[in-house]
């Protein structure tokens, strides 16, 4: 009894000591915990199979949803698989749900911190107000629910999807993979932008294009961001409810006449539609109250169409690079040329998923991916990267710059000075952080490795994409440490540790003001 008053009486003290911390400090803490934890779980599962450094190195490359390994996953138990799969799921759900989540799990009273919710409202730029006189609480449980519904619902129609179109013979492949969890592993791990395997790669699916449209749809959709995700929901739900009020009043208007003719009772059909009719608008009049976070339009048109540009550009880009290469893509006919090129472009710039040899591609499509995986996908989602948002106002800035105007605008829209003071930051602590880490990596390496592929490896870390040219496995017990480091930085953010670090972010009150639209970024 007590020890149990002294564990209790720790717990508090840690829980007060958590909510006195800034928002930053508490995600860099909460990802860093969770990746110790999780290399513990990783050892302990493997019984001693594997080393520790092994083990760290697994879970910091799941929780940073990076997908570079140094041991074979199809040759680990089936529990440190599903471990595996645990971590990455946390980590691919993003910093607002893992926030929320360590505040719910960890530290009783958390969820109704007025700290906590002000971080959520400020990092989903919803501007609420979180004064200390009334809580956010249900709104913040309502975003952590919303993401989670979203997340598991696409995980498991993708899986399904997956269950169909793969091929039914999986004979040969390595770990002899039991179908189900085949494609329930595959699905969360695309859609959380992982890029881990239970058969080490994706090559079996290279002939497979229904398969490869599967995987290639979860992990755009999980790279893009929850708030397009949420905006897409909002409009959906408000399109069901027209069409659902369009048939009700087409069905009342005829049953009415019908009960004015026939004396009849109305039809269990109008009950159920009513029902729905009234499901759909009680869900709407939720999101509008409680969600805050979905993105604009300026923002979804810059996601949508940045991302269309980027997959064409990287999939006939590393078409014409390979065409001919018979390690690569050349073996294939048009139509698989055609997929597996696209599916690379797409896997590249957060995914890491991967359908043939990468070591044997050419140095221009090296070139192509690693800019790719700079840019990475959308922001608040489990992509890496700068983000699509940053990369385009950092081009329309330098547009302004090369052609002076008094506003940067995009879209006709003028964007906020805050948006553009924030993502020239991350552009340039992104730059130093990848020049800093590549002199480690190259003095820790030892003129092993040629510097082409210790740059691939470290943009890959970086930008948690988990896509290598064969280094990871021959790596030193020295950067099985260095290269956690470096998708932790590319994870949390290197905004977000120097605020961390400094306890301010350097901005003042520039764009205090209604000067713009805002757009995510970072």
């Amino acid at each position: 009894m007590g020890s149990f008053k002294f564990l209790k009486r720790n717990v508090n003290r840690i829980a007060r000591a958590f909510l006195l911390l800034s928002v930053a400090r508490i995600l860099c803490l909460a990802f860093a915990g969770a990746i110790l934890v999780g290399s513990f779980m990783i050892y302990a599962s493997e019984e001693g199979r594997i080393s520790y450094a092994d083990s760290f190195y697994l879970s910091a490359s799941a929780i940073c949803v990076t997908g570079l390994t140094t041991v074979t996953i199809s040759e680990l138990a089936f529990s440190t698989q599903v471990i595996i799969m645990f971590l990455f799921q946390i980590g691919g759900l993003g910093i607002i749900t893992f926030t929320v989540l360590v505040g719910i799990l960890v530290v009783r009273g958390l969820s109704r911190s007025t700290r906590i919710a002000a971080f959520v409202f400020e990092a989903i730029d919803s501007h609420e107000s979180t004064d200390g006189k009334s809580t956010n609480a249900p709104y913040v449980r309502r975003i952590l629910l919303s993401i989670l519904n979203i997340s598991v619902s696409i995980e498991l129609v993708g899986a399904f999807l997956l269950y169909w179109a793969m091929p039914e013979d999986l004979s040969g492949l390595p770990g002899d993979p039991n179908r189900l969890f085949l494609s329930l592993f595959t699905s969360v791990s695309a859609f959380n932008n992982a890029g881990f395997s239970i058969v080490d790669d994706l090559s079996f699916l290279s002939k497979e294009p229904l398969s490869l449209l599967v995987v290639e749809s979860l992990v755009v959709m999980g790279g893009i961001g929850f708030p397009v995700i949420l905006f897409f929901e909002k409009t959906l739900l408000e399109a069901f409810r027209n069409v659902m009020h369009r048939i009700e009043v087409v069905m009342e208007t005829y049953l009415m006449s019908r009960a004015l003719e026939e004396g009849k009772e109305p039809s269990w059909i109008y009950l159920v539609l009513i029902r729905m009719s009234f499901w759909a608008e009680e869900r709407l009049a939720l999101y509008r109250k409680a969600l805050k976070g979905e993105a604009n339009r300026i923002q979804m048109k810059l996601l949508l169409y940045g991302t269309l540009i980027l997959v064409h550009v990287g999939g006939i880009g590393v078409l014409l690079s390979e065409w001919d290469n018979p390690e690569t893509i050349g073996k294939f006919d048009f139509v698989d040329k055609l997929f597996n090129s696209f599916f690379l472009s797409v896997s590249s710039r957060t995914a890491g998923f991967n359908t043939f040899d990468l070591s044997e591609m050419r140095s221009p499509t090296y070139v192509l991916l690693c800019s790719l995986m700079f840019v990475g996908g959308g922001p608040q989602g489990a992509a890496g990267g700068i983000k699509i948002t940053t990369f385009v106002i950092l081009l329309m800035y330098l547009r302004n710059v090369i052609s002076p105007q008094a506003r940067v605008t995009i879209m006709g829209e003028e964007v906020s000075k805050n948006s553009i003071a924030i993502s020239t930051r991350i552009y340039f602590l992104a730059t130093i952080s990848i020049v800093f880490f590549m002199l480690v990596i190259t003095i820790a390496n030892g003129h092993r490795h040629g510097i082409e592929e210790i740059f691939f490896e470290v943009m890959s870390a970086f930008g948690t994409v988990g896509l290598t040219k064969g280094l990871t496995p021959y790596i030193t017990g020295v950067e099985k440490f260095l290269y956690p480091c470096i998708m932790y930085v590319g994870r949390v953010g290197v905004f977000t540790l120097l605020i961390a670090f400094t306890g301010h972010s350097g901005l003042g009150t520039l764009g205090a003001q209604d000067d713009g639209v805002k757009i995510q970024v970072g």
